[in-house]
């Protein structure tokens, strides 16, 4: 265990909810207006993540997202927490993040994952074939996703002679998502950062193992000369407790309809106060909040639970997800959190713990 920083940076993950009575452009209207808010209170990044099939979520093109805030923000650095690696042809990945690069020079993060994203049938639909399907290469797409930003295809490679355009744009600064531990040794070996999703898997221990070996094993990359971890979490905060609690209901619905296989709006408070819970659904939802998969609660709460997370993992940022109906709650839920951990925010865009990058 390590002593946690006096005020890590805080980041977001967004998700870009689809509230009911709600459409898709004033979902992405509440994201900028968000992005900007958290801006003005000193937040470092601001992540957008890719999901599909999913009619509670507007995020299946994170990089269109990115675009679209990049042209409504200053200082945050924008990214995608993550692009699903093997939904993508590696050389697409590479133009398109070169291009966001071009869009807010010393701005963008490329964070890449391996999972779907999504159920198995839509991942057949994007990835076109079963083979593509079932193939575990995701060493081997980012191998040739690096290889593609930095001319490194060996000669009579088949590829050796493509460029990723616009050829005069680095590729951003790459960070590896990991749930399990696997996605630490891969970004330790390619001198990249580590986001580790304690929203979707809260075990501490594993995820500080998996911290650590990174650390012992990273290699410097121009991007980064030494190890930089970030921890996801998901956080409801408000002023009591009770209200916290009662906020976060639409967010344990949404994980129960998605277990379920099932497909909806994101809920409103009143919708999920009257859903009809069974008594296992009841015991799932307070497995989430025990657990720490969602950290609902007043400051107090939120604060101890935080301050253990950076105490367990040593990490120097959080990166929070604050899934609410309103925008109103969701504002005001990083505005409390930047109470508990005061931001400083810098001159210009570029990152207090993005070290080396050009």
């Amino acid at each position: 265990m390590t002593s946690p920083s006096a005020s890590p940076a805080l980041s977001v993950l967004d998700l870009v909810p689809l509230a009911s009575g709600q459409n898709s452009a004033q979902a992405i209207r509440d994201t900028v207006a968000l992005a900007q808010h958290v801006e003005s209170l000193g937040y470092l990044r601001y992540w957008l993540a890719e999901h599909h099939n999913m009619e509670s979520l507007v995020s299946s093109a994170p990089e269109l997202l990115i675009a679209a805030l990049s042209q409504r923000t200053e200082t945050l650095r924008l990214g995608a927490g993550g692009i699903m690696l093997p939904n993508h042809a590696p050389l697409k990945v590479a133009e398109t993040f070169r291009l966001l690069e071009a869009l807010a020079p010393n701005r963008i993060d490329l964070g890449l994952g391996r999972a779907p994203g999504t159920d198995m049938n839509t991942a057949l639909a994007l990835r076109r074939s079963r083979e593509a399907l079932q193939a575990d290469d995701f060493e081997a797409q980012l191998a040739e996703l690096l290889a593609f930003s930095e001319r490194g295809f060996p000669e009579r490679h088949p590829f050796q002679g493509i460029v990723a355009a616009p050829y005069d744009q680095p590729l951003p600064p790459l960070w590896i998502l990991s749930s399990s531990g696997h996605g630490a040794a891969v970004a330790a070996e390619i001198g990249a950062g580590l986001a580790f999703a304690a929203h979707i898997n809260p075990d501490l221990p594993l995820a500080a193992q998996a911290i650590a070996q990174y650390r012992a094993a990273f290699r410097p990359s121009a991007s980064f000369a030494g190890p930089q971890v970030i921890v996801a979490q998901s956080v409801v905060l408000a002023e009591t407790d009770e209200e916290a609690a009662r906020l976060a209901l639409p967010l344990g619905l949404m994980f129960l309809r998605l277990i379920r296989g099932e497909s909806a709006p994101f809920a409103s408070v009143e919708e999920a106060e009257a859903y009809p819970y069974s008594p296992a659904e009841r015991a799932q939802l307070e497995a989430m909040q025990r657990t720490g998969r969602v950290v609902a609660g007043s400051p107090h709460t939120v604060k101890a639970r935080l301050d253990h997370v950076l105490r367990v993992t040593g990490a120097q940022e959080l990166m929070i997800g604050s899934l609410m109906h309103r925008l109103e709650d969701r504002k005001r839920s990083y505005e409390l959190l930047s109470e508990l951990y005061p931001q400083h925010q810098e001159a210009g865009p570029s990152s207090r713990h993005l070290v080396g990058h050009r």
